[in-house]
């Protein structure tokens, strides 16, 4: 009920709206009653990194007003910001249930110093209060040393971040509050020994909800302490309605959105009910059509995670060559107000700790190739047009060079025209006694071709197969007489059409969700000979516990010390949890 209603609003605001320019809207007095509840809760595994090591975090969209899941948005973004103001990398992340995950590696031509992590959707940008999650976090490149010398507020006599008190301690092996109960099997370890942690609801409340649990070393370095779940609960929020800026951004409701508009070189009034085709073109493909509005505006929803950046956005008109697309400009932050620390110098008294640091992460980097991350299995992606195509498969035929006979000889449906040296390709409806003149959808790869003569020109040896669906075809706001889909063996076909009416696009790409590496030393002959010099031990991003209780196993690494289990989230009613534990490695 939730969601309807938050869609129900949605809807009820774009039909109010006078004025659209794609992602930002002009204000009006219907949008007063309108809030952005929405916030982002970020978790990380350290906020001291050396170059060569990873940042992993996890993202909770939740609500503002009472820390629930948000539904709202289905991307989040996260951004490494520097003390210039400036972005060092940025991720989109599709949220699955209002949660989300990513890492960063750190890369080696990175400067030393200060930097800000901040996580957020475009619909809390609309907030004039605390528009993003934010976090402090330090860089150190110990093979770089920057302008000034003091760019990163750590020295030997900084203190290391606080660990927070924990309520209640049972015993030296369980650490527990009022919602779990975390039990280590011991409190000292010797390396690559197997270290079992169990960990038990208290109660039901705790079973729906989402954890991150990351097991680290303890900061050899000085380091900021990171906001818990609970400290993050208690944070004073207060919720404004989106009527004080003169533009509101768009919640990105079913996923990433491209926008833009239309303009006529010819009529500035022939602009509205224009068609507009979006083609993501690649193994995974889509295409879309959607009219444009009476200023000419145009607005996408793409609707599920393409790892292709490449996007294709063009005028369908016979006239097409009188209009001039532009794409919209995604929202911008403004970062002058972030603060960041002030800097010190680096002392003497660090280097070797950096040093070892920095030698466990080239070991760690090294051997890369034996303690690689699982990609989780993305789930395919069926063209659009499936299941209802009829599919050629050219090998299953004698082979044409050519598209003329390949449609004489295989494809008995589709035939093509040839009018004042341009082609255009047509399909034969037989369940219609009249055929209809206008041309089929042209595509390939999932890229719309609205000249053909270019299918002409290529070596259909190349073409893996040609799917068709002959007679009235609907897509968005268009019929079509018919779809003819070309699918190249390499799936990279380059068109060479170009023009005012064209634009081809770089979208950012989402994150693809790991399971992050563990080693299993069950066999102690098998990894025997391949140094482990993990600092991180065990980085779960997202740990459920529906059934009460949660065993995990880890290994410890070669890397001796205290190190310190640290699990952080919200349950589905938006009670924070947070709890931390300790054990030594020797």
């Amino acid at each position: 009920m939730g969601r309807l209603k938050h869609l129900l609003l949605f809807a009820l605001l774009c039909c109010n709206l006078q004025k659209t320019t794609a992602q930002q809207i002009s204000s009006s007095s219907e949008k007063q009653n309108f809030y952005s509840d929405e916030t982002i809760f970020l978790s990380t595994n350290a906020t001291t990194f050396v170059t060569g090591e990873t940042l992993y975090y996890k993202l909770n969209c939740l609500k503002l007003s009472n820390k629930t899941p948000s539904n709202i948005s289905k991307i989040a973004y996260i951004e490494l910001v520097d003390s210039d103001k400036k972005t060092v990398f940025k991720n989109k992340i599709y949220l699955e249930n209002s949660k989300g995950q990513g890492d960063y590696f750190v890369p080696t031509n990175i400067q030393t110093g200060n930097y800000k992590l901040i996580a957020y959707t475009n619909w809390m940008l609309n907030q004039t209060v605390a528009p993003f999650f934010q976090m402090d976090v330090a860089i150190i490149n110990p093979f770089q040393i920057s302008e000034n010398q003091s760019s990163v507020n750590i020295s030997a006599n900084s203190p290391k971040a606080d660990t927070p008190a924990l309520p209640i301690q049972q015993s030296q092996n369980v650490k527990t509050n009022n919602y779990l109960k975390l039990n280590l099997n011991k409190k000292s370890f010797s390396t690559r020994e197997q270290a079992i942690i169990d960990i038990t609801t208290l109660n039901d409340i705790t079973k729906n909800g989402n954890y991150s649990l990351s097991i680290r070393k303890l900061e050899d370095l000085p380091s900021t302490k990171q906001t818990t779940a609970e400290e993050f609960s208690k944070i004073a929020t207060k919720i404004e309605p989106i009527n004080k800026a003169n533009k509101i951004i768009l919640p990105e409701l079913r996923g990433e959105m491209i926008s833009g508009k239309i303009i006529s070189k010819n009529n500035p009034n022939d602009i509205q009910n224009i068609n507009i085709g979006l083609s993501i073109p690649g193994k995974t493909f889509t295409f879309k059509v959607v009219k444009t509005d009476k200023e000419g505006n145009f607005i996408f929803n793409l609707d599920k995670p393409y790892y292709n950046s490449s996007v294709n956005i063009q005028v369908m008109d016979d006239k097409r060559s009188d209009y001039t697309l532009v794409l919209n400009s995604n929202p911008e932050i403004d970062f002058s107000k972030l603060n960041f620390k002030p800097s010190v110098n680096l002392t003497p008294d660090l280097s070797e700790t950096l040093l070892n640091r920095s030698i466990a992460s080239q070991i760690e980097n090294a051997y890369y190739s034996n303690k690689k991350d699982s990609i989780l299995k993305v789930k395919p992606i069926s063209a659009f047009y499936e299941p209802i195509a009829t599919e050629y498969i050219l090998d299953d035929y004698t082979r044409f060079p050519t598209l003329k006979e390949t449609a004489i000889e295989i494809v008995k449906e589709m035939y093509y025209e040839h009018k004042d040296k341009k082609y255009t390709l047509h399909l034969r409806d037989y369940n219609i006694y009249t055929q209809s003149p206008e041309a089929a959808l042209v595509l390939i790869d999932g890229l719309l071709l609205q000249d053909a003569n270019e299918l002409f020109e290529y070596n259909m040896k190349n073409i893996y197969k040609i799917s068709i669906i002959p007679g009235p075809y609907y897509l968005g706001p268009k019929k079509f007489n018919g779809l003819i889909s070309f699918t190249s063996k390499s799936q990279d076909f380059v068109s060479k059409q170009s023009g005012s009416y064209i634009v081809d696009a770089s979208v950012l790409k989402p994150s693809i969700k790991k399971e992050y590496y563990s080693p299993d030393y069950t066999d102690k002959s098998k990894n025997e000979r391949i140094p482990d010099y993990r600092y991180q031990l065990l980085w779960l991003p997202e740990l459920t516990l529906e059934n009460n209780e949660k065993r995990i196993a880890f290994y410890t690494s070669d890397v001796t010390g205290t190190f310190e289990i640290s699990l952080e989230g919200f349950t589905d009613q938006g009670i924070p949890i947070s709890l931390k534990d300790t054990f030594e490695v020797k």
